[in-house]
């Protein structure tokens, strides 16, 4: 009985490693959402490999309620991630992720999650990212960020198990 119990303990911890590409990755992913808490542009930029495409795309329920507000509202928008770090001058910013996929080669990778963004503790929106990222120079990079927006004015965010349950 030990011994199943070694087995079965060696085996888990194989299965839910991480590989080092992937715990490269996910540092990445924390770096970004520390420079969003302290507007750090240099480290933030860093992050990027250029050409970045940028894209983000209004969940049809939020869509239906900005046309009502705005009927001719685009359904989605293009930025630019130079741009968008400009905008945190103060700590009241903050982006979140959970529900973590990543795929990767070694050279490289996707990381699909869940995120949500807050601004004074409180949540303006959330939705689901998609990066694709480059191993370069043996470093990740960002090459693409989409995302989907909700607004929680008008739809909050489901618990992790519920978004999970799929």
């Amino acid at each position: 009985m030990r011994y199943l119990f070694l087995l079965f303990f060696i085996s888990s911890n194989l299965f839910f490693a991480q590989s080092k590409d992937e715990v490269a990755i996910r540092k990445v992913m924390d770096d970004f959402m520390s420079c969003i808490k302290t507007g750090d542009e240099v480290k933030y930029l860093s992050l990027f490999q250029d050409p970045v495409q940028w894209t983000g795309v209004y969940v049809d329920r939020t869509q239906v309620k900005r046309l009502e507000k705005n009927p001719k509202a685009d359904s989605h928008f293009v930025d630019d991630y130079k741009t968008f770090i400009k905008g945190f001058k103060d700590d009241k910013s903050e982006e979140k992720f959970d529900n973590i996929k990543i795929i990767e080669d070694g050279s490289i990778a996707s990381a699909n999650f869940d995120y949500s963004f807050w601004y004074d503790g409180k949540m303006s929106n959330w939705g689901k990212e998609i990066w694709t990222l480059m191993k370069i120079n043996g470093a990740w990079k960002i090459t693409s960020v989409t995302f989907s927006m909700d607004f929680t004015k008008y739809f909050a965010q489901p618990s992790l198990k519920e978004r999970t349950q799929k």
